[in-house]
C-alpha cells in the first residue's frame, strides 16, 4: 500500500500497542492508522504466541484491539 492511499480518515497518526503475555507494553508509532492496521496484522502474525493484546491508538482513543484465544485472534474493538 502506498502513502498516496492514506487519505482521509486513515492519514491520522496512531500507536501500534503490543502487550506481551508478560505485560510489557510496548508503542510503536505509525504514520497512519491503515498502516497501523497492517503493522498490526503482521505482528499477530509474527509475535502471536509471545502476543496477549494487540491495540491501534489515535487521539487517545482506540481504532481497534484484538486479544488472543487459546489457538487464534479475536477482534474485540
Amino acid at each position: 500500500m502506498s502513502d498516496r492511499n492514506d487519505t482521509g480518515r486513515g492519514a491520522r497518526p496512531a500507536n501500534l500497542v503490543l502487550v506481551e503475555r508478560s505485560g510489557v507494553k510496548r508503542e510503536i508509532p505509525q504514520a497512519s492508522t491503515v498502516k497501523g492496521m497492517l503493522e498490526a496484522e503482521h505482528a499477530m502474525h509474527h509475535q502471536g504466541r509471545q502476543l496477549r493484546e494487540v491495540k491501534l491508538v489515535s487521539k487517545n482513543k482506540a481504532v481497534a484491539r484484538w486479544r488472543a484465544d487459546e489457538l487464534h485472534w479475536r477482534r474485540v474493538a
